[in-house]
């Protein structure tokens, strides 16, 4: 039993950490109704608005994990930013390296309904960052 629940969990894990791709083009309706889905243990925190940019942001029911999601001015997302405690740094990389095609150190990439999504991860002092946004248009 204990086996069968821990083989489910290991095959959803990567459904639940490729979602921040899927949201690329996504209304701000879409976005919410997706992430309150599949992401019960976030909040959306809007206790400060910033009129300059138009995003939504959740945040970890244990405060190790905030998403950005910025929309374009038609309310349609351009771009997701998660932040991480350093702690998650080796189970993200792992998490990214299984998912999408790799394209350099902490650089992926994958084709999505969307066209190609890049994948960055960036490694701060305190914190890291994964961002996936579109790939340019040639």
């Amino acid at each position: 039993m204990i086996k069968k629940a821990l083989l489910a969990l290991l095959i959803s894990l990567p459904a639940l950490c490729s979602q921040a791709q899927v949201f690329l083009g996504f209304s701000k309706t879409e976005v919410l109704k997706s992430m309150k889905k599949e992401k019960p243990g976030f909040i959306n925190d809007d206790s400060v608005r910033n009129e300059k940019y138009n995003y939504l942001k959740f945040i970890s029911d244990d405060e190790s994990e905030t998403w950005i999601i910025v929309f374009n001015s038609e309310d349609k997302c351009k771009c997701v930013k998660i932040t991480c405690d350093m702690s998650k740094i080796n189970e993200k990389r792992k998490e990214l390296d299984a998912l999408y095609t790799k394209r350099g150190k902490d650089k992926w990439s994958l084709d999505q309904r969307t066209g190609d999504i890049l994948v960055d991860l960036k490694n701060e002092t305190w914190y890291f960052t994964i961002t996936y946004r579109p790939a340019p248009k040639l």
